[in-house]
């Protein structure tokens, strides 16, 4: 279509959803602890510090110590089947592998999480050709359809040596050498063990190794008006509240008036603070990880004063091209994939924005009106 009528095409549909949870709450299905859990591929997590001119070594040590994680470049998926693979790493301890230089929208992506699912997302060619039971993707109608979706779970006492689904999918992967460049980070149930033995066990084997860090960049506002959220009668309406630390973390300055440029203004009522740290981690960071800076914020929110300080904040991006996001489901990254969540953090509870993308097919052709 040359000049195609957009007008036609509906707009994909994205969900915004906020939740209110005390500290303490039970591990549920509606508990915090559930939100950080399902997300488990984040590439970014992002920091909002009142009364910060330095960050705080505790906070330093929390999103730089232990982050490390490592790039196995041309990794055949093979390698990750393996039955020396399968009871040394994937049965004794949580492993996080995703595909890391490939776009979910064009290529053939895989992801591992540590419940032992083997996430693939294939074009229409490498699905035929593996022949490996799978379903058409379920986010994208279109014509030719082209994307499949296979799991492998391989966590299940039937795969393993000897037994036909094992047998199935190691031909299959033997058959067609898809190799991927991996991030990928594992946490051993042996505290004993070193969680650098899995970069260990593929530099023997003879594959490239890179151990990688996150990095880090802040920025400091040296006043700013924050949403006041103490009283729950008083405080601000949640998505104002969003749209104010969305544009804290992009350094948008916002007036307290709107202009016809911009009508975004400081929401009220709100309270000034001083030195208002943004800072900005990239790496790659497991949902525990997540949950050690966590609470090592709270700890520091805690020492603070509430005038100083009287919230912050944690806004947790997930890797844009992930074949799965939250709990699993496939990710719709070629329509309108948001990804991440944002955790306003209280001295009794917390706040919780969890962003995604619409869970509904995406047509990507005009549906024709037979009654014409």
């Amino acid at each position: 279509m040359l000049n195609p009528e957009v007008v036609k095409f509906p707009a994909p549909k994205s969900q915004v959803s906020y939740s209110q949870h005390i500290w303490d709450d039970v591990h549920n299905d509606h508990s915090w602890h559930k939100v950080v859990d399902d997300h488990p591929f984040n590439t970014k997590v992002s920091l909002l510090l009142p009364d910060t001119p330095n960050l705080p070594q505790l906070i330093s040590d929390a999103v730089t110590q232990d982050t490390q994680f490592y790039l196995v470049k041309n990794l055949p998926l093979l390698e990750l089947c393996t039955s020396t693979f399968l009871q040394a790493f994937v049965k004794t301890g949580q492993l996080y592998a995703v595909s890391c230089d490939t776009r979910l929208d064009v290529d053939n992506t895989a992801a591992l999480t540590p419940d032992g699912l083997l996430h693939l997302l294939l074009n229409k060619f490498t699905y035929e050709e593996l022949r490996l039971n799978g379903s058409l993707s379920a986010h994208i109608l279109r014509k030719p359809r082209e994307k499949f979706v296979v799991e492998v779970n391989m966590k299940v006492p039937y795969f393993k040596p000897g037994k036909a689904f094992y047998s199935k999918v190691m031909t299959a992967f033997t058959e067609v050498q898809l190799r991927f460049n991996f991030w990928l980070t594992w946490i051993p149930d042996d505290t004993d063990i070193c969680p650098s033995s899995v970069a260990k066990y593929f530099y023997d084997l003879g594959y490239s190794i890179e151990e990688l860090h996150s990095s880090l960049s802040q920025s400091i506002m040296t006043e700013a008006v924050m949403p006041s959220l103490c009283k729950d009668g008083e405080a601000a309406a949640p998505e104002d509240v969003l749209e104010w630390l969305g544009c804290q973390t992009l350094g948008v300055k916002l007036e307290a008036e709107g202009t016809r440029v911009c009508e975004i203004v400081t929401p009220k009522p709100n309270i000034l603070v001083n030195n208002l740290c943004t800072l900005h981690c990239t790496g790659f960071f497991t949902p525990v990880q997540l949950q050690f800076l966590l609470r090592q914020l709270r700890m520091w929110l805690n020492q603070k004063s509430i005038s100083a300080v009287p919230w912050i904040s944690m806004t947790v991006y997930g890797h844009p091209d992930s074949p799965i996001t939250w709990g699993n489901q496939e990710h719709v990254y070629c329509t309108n994939g948001d990804n991440f969540y944002t955790l306003v953090i209280l001295r009794d509870k917390l706040r919780i924005y969890k962003i995604s993308g619409s869970r509904k097919p995406q047509r990507l052709y005009v549906k024709s009106n037979k009654n014409k």
